[in-house]
């Protein structure tokens, strides 16, 4: 990785915990942050540095000021900056925003899932990658936002990143070490296969199940496939026992930990397997042999794209999304949005891309009367 220029774009949890963990590596990439606010990328820069520092290493970090919605002036600075890989961790909201709210209130929102918070993470990375295009880079796109759905929809308009980070990353560790208990085995010796939407990597770390929606597990034991072997009901429900762990905030360096596979696959002459939602502007996640060469999806035996897409698209009904247009727009599914409509006030069936922004100041503004009718 020491020869690429690597471009964060955000300063938030993710975009930083990625920067620290490249930063610490010996074969740390060239890293600039990017954020709208100077002090702050100043200070988390040199944090970041002196952190590197003090365990021995010496990456090569800097800052820009950039603020995304200026899209033209966005495309200058990349043009200027001409990075390899372009990281974008920015949205408008957070997903885990909502657990402020009290446990009541937040159980019953939460089984809207994430589908109508659509527009606040597809607003941004849509600006940043029309910056992309018109600064005219040859750069490889990672993305953070929701990529399971935001990057088919900007497919549909020739802007889908390359690959997305986190959700079907993040449940694949505990997984792979549940399997390597029922074999007996260790888990350097247990490989996966896993096709699986957010719905369900959100779901099964905090329930043990999947609930209605489909997704698909193959076991490998030294490349052997040995799915037959292992009670895989059992594996979803040692993720939220056995392999329980922090979320939310705490939670957001094992995004950054997937965010970290995906850019050192990207940059390597050899294809290495990750597990990523968005690859090839398709739906939900899969396993991907990555490189600098491009993607190559990796399904478990007996299973065909078509069917590991239909997988995908039955699961994003469960997020909220019921379906995803040619020309980009979205038809939300009924019952989710209408548990945001009783509790928000905040009603959207179909959204067409060019209103994602406007959606989104239309929901925060509901979430924030919300909120505030509370004393909050």
């Amino acid at each position: 990785m020491k020869d690429t220029h690597l471009l964060v774009i955000g300063a938030g949890n993710v975009g930083t915990h990625t920067l620290d963990l490249l930063a610490r590596r010996p074969d740390a990439p060239r890293i600039t942050l990017a954020g709208r606010d100077e002090e702050l990328l100043v200070r988390q820069v040199n944090l970041s540095r002196m952190v590197a520092a003090q365990l021995g290493h010496t990456p090569r970090l800097d800052h820009v000021v950039m603020d995304v919605d200026d899209i033209d002036r966005t495309a200058a600075t990349l043009a200027e900056l001409s990075p390899d890989i372009v990281f974008s961790t920015v949205s408008l909201q957070a997903w885990w925003v909502i657990n402020e709210l009290p446990k009541d209130l937040l159980t019953r929102l939460d089984e809207a899932e994430i589908g109508p918070w659509l527009p606040m993470q597809l607003t941004l990375i849509h600006k940043v990658m029309q910056a992309v295009k018109a600064s005219g880079i040859d750069a490889q796109v990672v993305n953070a936002a929701l990529p399971d759905a935001t990057h088919t929809i900007l497919d549909k308009v020739g802007l889908a990143p390359t690959i997305g980070i986190g959700n079907v990353a993040n449940i694949v560790p505990a997984l792979r070490h549940a399997a390597a208990d029922q074999l007996g085995k260790r888990p350097e010796q247990v490989d996966l296969r896993v096709v699986m939407e957010a719905f369900v990597s959100h779901r099964v770390p905090r329930t043990g199940d999947a609930g209605d929606a489909p997704y698909r597990i193959s076991v490998l034991e030294n490349g052997s496939d040995v799915t037959e072997r292992v009670d895989v009901d059992s594996l979803l429900q040692a993720v939220a026992t056995r392999y329980r762990r922090l979320g939310g905030v705490r939670g957001a360096v094992l995004t950054a930990a997937s965010a970290v596979t995906v850019i050192e696959a990207l940059t390597s002459t050899e294809p290495r397997l990750v597990h990523a939602p968005g690859p090839d502007a398709l739906i939900g996640g899969y396993p991907v042999a990555v490189s600098a060469k491009g993607l190559d999806i990796q399904l478990p035996d007996g299973l065909s794209l078509t069917q590991a897409l239909d997988i995908n698209k039955k699961a994003l009904w469960h997020d909220g999304i019921a379906e995803i247009r040619d020309d980009g727009s979205v038809r939300y599914s009924d019952p989710h949005m209408g548990i945001v409509k009783s509790l928000i006030g905040y009603d959207v069936r179909e959204m067409k891309l060019a209103d994602s922004q406007a959606c989104a100041r239309e929901l925060a503004a509901k979430y924030s009367e919300f909120k505030k009718s509370l004393g909050s």
